[in-house]
């Protein structure tokens, strides 16, 4: 798993120096599905999570990327461009996330937008495991 959590940190940070920030979250999206490609990895985008109550359908999560590296291995990846720094929400969808696919480990990952202060130099990536 750490080699599959590297490499898309890894993926973050190179996406993230090539476009720099004020780009919408689908551009980083693409660059990020291009680059998973590019690496021999399979994904699906827009993974449609259904959430049930009491047997119900109730409606959908959406997560934006679950990566399969191998060996059973899989990695959700929740993409965000957005001017603050990533906070417990955001965190707490990817958990949810994580739980109704059966998945341990994800990331969240967030490409930094004009109007903070100081703009970081490289994107925020948070692993999250269940």
């Amino acid at each position: 798993m750490k080699v599959l959590v590297d490499k898309c940190q890894d993926i973050a940070r190179e996406i993230f120096n090539e476009l720099g920030c004020g780009f919408d979250e689908s551009i980083y999206q693409r660059a990020f599905e291009v680059s998973l490609r590019l690496a021999g990895y399979l994904y699906e985008n827009k993974k449609v999570i259904p959430v049930y109550y009491k047997g119900y359908n109730v409606g959908d999560g959406e997560a934006d990327l679950v990566v399969y590296g191998g060996k059973k291995q899989s990695l959700v990846i929740e993409l965000k461009a957005i001017g603050a720094a990533l906070s417990p929400k955001e965190e707490t969808q990817l958990r949810k996330y994580l739980e109704l696919l059966g998945i341990e480990t994800g990331l969240l990952i967030n490409f930094p937008q004009a109007g903070r202060k100081e703009v970081p130099e490289e994107p925020e990536i948070r692993q999250v495991s269940i």
